[in-house]
């Protein structure tokens, strides 16, 4: 396991982070006398789905009740009762 400081680390940033993935091995950086791991993410977890997006966690809704096909032909009203023509003239 590698220490660097953060200086070090904001040096090398993308050459670090390149051999965290190549080698799977975590590299320790401090900063004000704390300490904060860089680790890659095991393929193992990547693929089980542990990362969701945030839309993933909203409860499913179902919006409309009924068939789907009837959407195409569904009217909220007839042409015929639509009085705004008349009102304007």
């Amino acid at each position: 396991m590698q220490n660097l400081t953060l200086t070090a680390l904001r040096k090398n940033l993308f050459q670090v982070a390149d051999q965290v993935l190549a080698t799977g091995e975590p590299v320790i950086i401090e900063r004000h006398g704390r300490r904060l791991a860089l680790v890659a993410e095991s393929a193992q977890a990547a693929k089980s789905g542990t990362h969701q997006r945030k839309l993933d966690n909203l409860p499913r809704r179902k919006l409309f009740k009924g068939d789907p096909d009837d959407l195409a032909e569904f009217k909220v009203w007839e042409f015929s009762e639509w009085q705004e023509p008349n009102k304007l003239t």
